[in-house]
């Protein structure tokens, strides 16, 4: 079927859970809104997903706002369930809103940045359970083993110390030579959830292999990754179609 992101890039430019252990592809369209046009541009995307629901679409989206940064970004999340999805164009309810598009979200878009990535099960968190916030941080890594050798020892540390990994990570499918590598997404239920006390995730390998051991992976670690940038985004029910 058809999906919103797959939409977006036909027309006119071309948290996150895992619910089983073979990896997912997700779609993620990072949209910047033009300045002073966020109310509009909402309320596009509302009817268009009112259009799609009355004509009984079955596709699914979410939209994150972001919260820090310049100017206001969304993030818009799908999955598909392989890649012949992609050459799927038989969603009647998309067909039959795409004419939208042009009329009331594109209007109000400034810029447009379209991401492939594919689930890392293997050292995710099993938890399925959905959150309305989220912490990505994105990676950008010049040495991929090197990179991969440490997030796996983290991870397993994680889950041997509290019975799961605390996040969910994607491999990034291609971009250009400022894309991100890989991304790593932590969801929560409130900023509250933020002012808790908890071990890092470098204290909880230290606590198990000690301080010397662990200085010499966060070295593996610093030397592998040529950048990284992290976000928290907010998401949005009335924008969002779960169902």
């Amino acid at each position: 079927m058809k999906k919103l992101s797959l939409l977006l890039l036909i027309v006119p430019f071309i948290l996150m859970g895992q619910d089983d252990d073979s990896s997912k592809i997700t779609n993620v369209t990072h949209i910047t809104v033009k300045m002073g046009h966020e109310a509009q541009f909402a309320e596009g995307v509302e009817k268009y997903k009112k259009c799609y629901s009355e004509n009984n679409g079955e596709g699914k989206w979410n939209f994150w706002r972001r919260v820090q940064g310049s100017n206001t970004v969304y993030a818009v999340t799908d999955n598909l369930e392989n890649w012949a999805e992609m050459d799927d164009d038989n969603d009647e309810a998309s067909n039959k809103c795409r004419s939208m598009f042009p009329e009331f979200i594109l209007p109000h878009m400034e810029t447009m940045d379209y991401m492939i990535t594919s689930s890392m099960p293997d050292i995710s968190s099993d938890a399925t359970d959905a959150k309305d916030k989220v912490w990505v941080t994105y990676f950008r890594v010049k040495n991929s083993s090197d990179f991969m050798e440490v997030i796996k020892a983290i991870s397993g540390e994680i889950k041997k110390a509290e019975g799961d990994e605390r996040a969910y990570w994607y491999a990034v499918v291609g971009g250009s030579e400022e894309s991100a590598d890989y991304m790593v997404a932590w969801p929560f239920d409130n900023f509250a959830d933020l002012d808790k006390d908890v071990d890092g995730v470098w204290k909880v390998y230290e606590n198990a292999h000690g301080k010397e051991a662990t200085e010499k992976l966060r070295t593996k670690f610093r030397e592998s990754v040529d950048g990284s940038w992290s976000y928290m985004y907010n998401k949005s029910d009335s924008m969002s179609k779960t169902e």
